[in-house]
């Protein structure tokens, strides 16, 4: 048994932490005289960091630190509180190493910096490393992160492409790859040779799904619209539960009008997506300008309604409940949802336009009328309101009060070419009569 496996089987002994406590005390005092012992103890203090006991890995580093105060111990102290998300901690203890220039220390405290905030001394610490460790890959890296986050697209592209280029092996290649991609892919001219030229090599062949996503959403802005499905397919392949690559091929499908492949991803998004997932009011977009909701689709929009905590959001799911209801002859329907969803409305009266409607679909004329003209008065509801309203009345042969409509709508926001024809063909109608 090893020295480490006899320290460790003798702290097992701890029922809490505070036996623990007493139980390390005995291996300080013995790291004081015994440097193996010493050595030993901080791999112990990186077997409870592992094991998500980040409080007690510091503990026994600052215990061995008032042993012997040494660059060593200093460094990973500063790095447990950095990886513990203690920022000001670990810039404390990094500015305790004398020789900013070393590489490790210098590197951590520059990751530091950007954690709080400090920019220009992170950017300008990177850059003395760089400029001083012209063979280290990370520096690059890291810098082009922060140019990165900070929005200085081209400053970020530039330390990537070195890294990728410069020291392949001793990078994540794939994430740099990834970036790179992005970067090229928010010009507003997108140079799609560039980025082909990056993802399709044999050097480095595409594995990953979010690999294709990536690649797919270049072509879609390339305008590319048959390889960016291709792309988002392979995506969905290498990984079924990646909801973005679907997102996406839903909207290149829309886009060229492939309706059956569009209403099938409509139905596995549907059934995939957890419940109060952000994405859910996308796709009832999508699925009501085609007017295509599954059954998954309309329960989760009914779930989602309660987890909206803004009147539009609230509107546009009720607006879709409803339309779609009615757009299938089923008014009782429309009429349940605005009876039982309209509690948690904010503001009922935004609602009344779509009561207008179900009552006239449900032929309660009167009902109707009475929700038609608050709707008209507040000014609530989608843009066909003023429309909806005039043919309310024209269906009744009450075409003086149509046409009032329309000309006090006339030059109002809700003023489309369709309320022009329908002022023009409501004056003939009047004309005729007189």
């Amino acid at each position: 048994m090893s020295l480490f496996d006899e320290i460790m089987k003798d702290l097992s002994r701890a029922e809490d932490l505070e036996q623990l406590s007493i139980l390390l005390e005995e291996y300080y005092i013995e790291a004081e005289n015994d440097q193996v012992i010493f050595n030993e103890m901080i791999n112990v203090a990186a077997y409870y960091a592992n094991r998500g006991y980040r409080d007690v890995q510091i503990d026994i580093l600052k215990a061995l630190y008032e042993i012997n105060v040494s660059a060593k111990i200093i460094y990973l102290i500063a790095e447990a509180y950095y990886l513990y998300a203690q920022y000001e901690e670990a810039y404390q203890w990094i500015k305790k190493v004398d020789d900013n220039l070393r590489y490790k220390n210098s590197l951590l405290e520059a990751k530091i910096l950007i954690e709080l905030g400090d920019f220009n001394q992170a950017k300008s610490l990177l850059e003395k490393l760089i400029a001083n460790f012209n063979l280290k890959a990370e520096p690059y890296v890291v810098l082009a992160e922060l140019f990165y986050d900070r929005q200085f697209y081209e400053q970020a592209k530039t330390y990537y492409q070195a890294a990728y280029e410069y020291f392949p092996e001793k990078i994540d290649a794939r994430v740099v790859r990834m970036k790179l991609v992005e970067l090229e892919s928010i010009k507003e001219v997108i140079d799609i040779q560039k980025i082909e030229s990056l993802m399709l090599t044999e050097d480095l062949p595409i594995e990953e799904a979010n690999e294709y996503y990536i690649l797919a959403i270049a072509y879609f802005k390339a305008q590319i619209i048959d390889k960016a499905i291709e792309a988002s397919i392979k995506a969905i392949q290498a990984d079924r539960d990646l909801v973005d690559a679907r997102l996406l091929l839903m909207e290149l499908y829309e886009t060229v009008s492939q309706n059956n492949e569009l209403k099938k991803t409509i139905e596995q998004l549907a059934i995939m997506l957890p419940p109060f997932h952000e994405a859910i009011m996308d796709i009832a977009e999508i699925a009501n300008r085609h007017n295509y909701f599954t059954d998954d689709l309309l329960e989760k929009l009914i779930d989602f309604y309660d987890y909206v905590d803004n009147v539009e959001d609230q509107y546009r799911i009720m607006s879709y409940l409803v339309n779609y209801q009615l757009s299938i002859n089923k008014p009782e329907n429309a009429l349940h949802y605005l009876k039982t969803l309209a509690y948690a409305f904010e503001d009922e009266m935004s609602l009344t336009h779509l009561f207008a409607k179900t009552y006239e679909a449900l032929n309660m004329l009167d009902r109707a009328e009475v929700f038609y003209n608050k709707a008209l008065e507040l000014g609530v509801g989608d843009s066909s309101l003023v429309i909806d309203a005039v043919k309310f009345y024209m269906n009744q042969e009450r075409y003086e009060k149509a046409y009032l409509i329309t000309e006090d709508f006339n030059n109002s926001a809700y003023q489309t070419q369709e309320l022009v024809n329908l002022n023009n063909e409501l004056k003939e109608i009047l004309w005729d009569k007189d």
